[in-house]
Parts: C-alpha cells; sequence; structure tokens
C-alpha cells in the first residue's frame, strides 16, 4: 500500500472518530430527540411520548419547559447530564409521575435503559406562561398527587362497573390511560393511550373488563 492511500484511510478514520464524537455529544431540544415523538400539541401541552430500547441511549437534549413526567413502563433507567458522569440506574414504576420546573431550571442530559423491556413514558411539557383567570378548583373524589401553578396531577383506578365521573370545569383535562383498559364516550384506551379534554366538558370513564384500570388525569389550569 502506498503512502498516498494510508493518507487516506488515516483521514477516513479520523472522520469516522470525530463524527462518533459529535453524534455522542450533540444537544437537541427536547421535541428533535428522535426517541421523543410529539404526538399532541396545542395551546396546553406538547405531548412527547418516549420509547426506549434496552442499551439504548437517547441524544443529548435540552429541557427547558416546566413538564410533567409520567411513567408507563416498570423500567430501569439511568441519566447523565452534561459534563457529569452517569447517575446509577433506578427502578421506575407504571402510574409514577413527577413534575420538573425546567422553565426556572433548564438541564441538558440524555437517558438511558438499564433494563430488559422497552422503556415507555410520556413528558407532558405545559406550554402556557399563566393559568386561566377563572381556573378550575381540584376534584374532590380522587388523590391529588401533584398541585403546580399550571396543572394539577391526579391518580385514580376505575374497578369494574364502577364508573368514575367529573363535571365539567373550566380546566382542560388530559386522561392518561397507564393499565388495564378503560372506556370514554369518545373511545377505548389501553395502557399507554390517551385523550384530551378540552374545558368545559365533562370526563366519563367505565371499566367493562373483570381487571382494574390505573390511569393518570393532568387538570390544566
Amino acid at each position: 500500500m502506498n503512502q498516498a492511500m494510508k493518507n487516506k484511510q488515516y483521514l477516513l478514520f479520523l472522520l469516522v472518530i470525530v463524527i462518533s464524537i459529535t453524534k455522542s455529544t450533540a444537544q437537541v431540544p427536547v421535541m428533535k430527540e428522535p426517541r421523543h415523538k410529539p404526538v399532541l400539541v396545542n395551546n396546553y401541552v406538547r405531548l412527547l411520548d418516549v420509547h426506549i430500547n434496552p442499551g439504548d441511549t437517547t441524544l443529548y437534549h435540552i429541557h427547558a419547559t416546566p413538564s410533567v413526567i409520567v411513567f408507563i413502563s416498570k423500567s430501569t433507567i439511568g441519566a447523565q447530564k452534561m459534563g457529569e458522569a452517569p447517575s446509577a440506574a433506578n427502578a421506575v414504576l407504571p402510574a409514577q409521575t413527577s413534575f420538573a420546573n425546567y422553565g426556572a431550571n433548564p438541564i441538558t442530559h440524555r437517558v438511558f435503559n438499564a433494563g430488559e423491556n422497552i422503556f415507555h413514558v410520556m413528558d407532558i411539557e405545559l406550554v402556557r406562561k399563566e393559568p386561566s383567570a377563572d381556573s378550575c378548583a381540584a376534584l374532590t373524589n380522587v388523590a391529588t398527587t401533584i398541585n403546580e401553578k399550571l396543572v394539577r396531577v391526579y391518580n385514580f383506578d376505575v374497578s369494574h362497573q364502577q364508573p368514575f365521573i367529573a363535571a365539567k370545569n373550566n380546566c382542560a383535562h388530559l386522561l392518561v390511560c397507564i393499565s388495564g383498559e378503560i372506556n370514554t364516550p369518545a373511545k377505548k384506551l389501553q395502557a399507554g393511550d390517551y385523550i384530551f379534554y378540552d374545558p368545559g366538558k365533562s370526563i366519563s370513564i367505565t371499566n367493562n373488563q373483570e381487571q382494574g384500570a390505573t390511569c393518570v388525569m393532568l387538570e390544566l389550569k
């Protein structure tokens, strides 16, 4: 092999290394990260449906909008903030929820799936700047798990032939089915499905299955 060919191969090798390093450290807005799929965008929320395969790691991505995180799967995951060591992997459970005020405290990180099943989570960005002046009172027939400026979050079960009903009010709602199967007048929902209710819409949920169902509902102020 002559020297020119060796030089060409060496330059190609360097190019591959540079591309690999660039891909591993690239930063993108969270909605542009390939595993974060925008499935619902309106005046209240930007719902990113996230699936990460076992052993996979997302790109570094930027969170800069207040968010509610709703875990759908039982998984083992970890994260790594830009410029820091990875966190230890931890277990998360279906229906587990958290609020992150990324608007005040943006972060850039990547997430990895250290488990053996697909990690499924919803990152629900709250896009309004202020709540409505005539925002609604909290529901009293379910437990409130999160109460923030723009959102309340409820976690509840729907038993066989024991419907859940919420009267219409001035808030919008996002209902997520975590497990089991439920019916609404508009459609049937299974684990990982969702439905959005505009303000002024009543909510009626039934469960025709013997197995109970678990739901998380965001009340959008």
